[in-house]
C-alpha cells in the first residue's frame, strides 16, 4: 500500500498539469504571489480557477502531491490558512515599501490597520509582517498610543479592514456574523448628523480616510475594485470596464477627491 501511494505521488504530471504550473511561475515571477483571485487568466490559461481547485484538493490531502509541492516551491503562501485576500494584501505592501515615490495611501491604510489586529494574527502572518518592520513592540505602541473605545463594531471594522485595506464594503455585509455593512451605514449617517464621537470617527479614518466620503458609498466600493484589478494587473469586468468609461466622460462632475483617486489608477479625463 505504501509503494504504491509513493509510486502515485511521483509519477510524472500530466501535460495539463505542466501547463498550469508552467503559468503559475511566471505569474508568480512578475507578481510575487499566486493568492489570486479566482477570476485570474494569466495568457489565456485560467489560472485563478486552477489553483482553487487545487486548495480544494490540498485540504483532502494527507500527504502533499507533486503538483502542490511545486507550488509550494514557487509561492510558500500559494494556499494560506487565512483569508487570501490577506495575501495579497501583504504581498502588495511588501512590493510597493521601496517605491521611489512614495507607498500608496491604501497600503499604508492597510499596514495601519495591522498594527491593530496584531492579538488576532496568527503567528505565520506576524512572522510575515516582520519583513513590513511591524513587530510585537511596534504593534503594540500603535495600539496603546491611542485609546480605542469599546465597541463591536470597531473590533469588526478594524478585523474587516486588516483584510480588505478598505472599508467600502456593501450593507448586507457580514464579518464573523456580525452585522458590518449595516454597522457602517448607520455610523456614517451619525457622522452626516455630526452625532459620531470624535474619538470613533479618528479611529475609523485610521482604518480608511475614504470610510465615510462626501460621494455614494457605491462610488467608492467600485472604486476599490479597480484599484484592485490595477495593482494585480487583472483585466476589468464589462461592468466594471463600462463604469471607468463613464468616470472620464463625466469628469467634470466628479469631486476633486475622486478624480485625485481616479488618476492613481490611471483614469484620466477624456480629451
Amino acid at each position: 500500500m505504501g509503494l504504491a501511494h509513493e509510486s502515485a505521488r511521483t509519477r510524472p504530471l500530466n501535460p495539463y498539469a505542466e501547463t498550469a504550473l508552467a503559468h503559475a511561475r511566471a505569474y508568480a515571477g512578475l507578481h510575487h504571489t499566486l493568492a489570486v483571485a479566482y477570476s485570474t487568466v494569466h495568457d489565456g490559461f485560467p489560472l485563478g480557477r486552477w489553483l482553487n481547485d487545487q486548495r480544494q484538493q490540498a485540504r483532502r490531502e494527507t500527504t502533499p502531491s507533486a503538483r502542490h509541492q511545486a507550488l509550494t516551491t514557487i509561492d510558500p503562501w500559494w494556499n494560506p490558512p487565512w483569508d487570501l485576500a490577506w495575501q495579497r494584501a501583504y504581498t502588495r505592501a511588501r512590493t510597493t515599501q521601496t517605491r521611489p515615490h512614495g507607498v500608496p495611501a491604501d497600503v499604508r491604510t492597510w499596514v495601519r490597520a495591522q498594527h491593530a489586529a496584531w492579538p488576532h494574527l496568527r503567528p505565520q502572518q506576524q512572522t510575515l509582517l516582520t519583513n513590513l518592520d511591524i513587530t510585537p513592540e511596534t504593534a503594540a505602541r500603535r495600539r496603546t498610543s491611542r485609546v480605542y473605545p469599546v465597541s463591536p463594531g470597531l473590533a469588526h471594522a478594524r478585523a474587516y479592514a486588516a483584510l480588505n485595506g478598505h472599508l467600502s464594503c456593501s450593507k448586507d455585509t457580514h464579518h464573523d456574523g456580525f452585522a458590518l455593512g449595516d454597522w457602517l451605514v448607520q455610523t456614517r449617517r451619525r457622522a452626516r448628523q455630526g452625532r459620531l464621537s470624535p474619538t470613533i470617527t479618528q479611529v475609523l479614518e485610521d482604518l480608511d480616510p475614504w470610510w465615510n466620503p462626501p460621494w455614494p458609498t457605491i462610488w467608492q466600493r467600485t472604486y476599490q475594485q479597480a484599484q484592485f484589478n490595477h495593482h494585480t494587473g487583472q483585466d476589468h469586468s464589462p461592468t466594471l470596464q463600462r463604469w471607468t468609461d463613464r468616470q472620464r466622460t463625466r469628469w467634470n462632475t466628479l469631486h476633486p477627491q475622486q478624480q485625485h483617486l481616479l488618476t492613481t489608477i490611471g483614469i484620466h479625463p477624456s480629451s
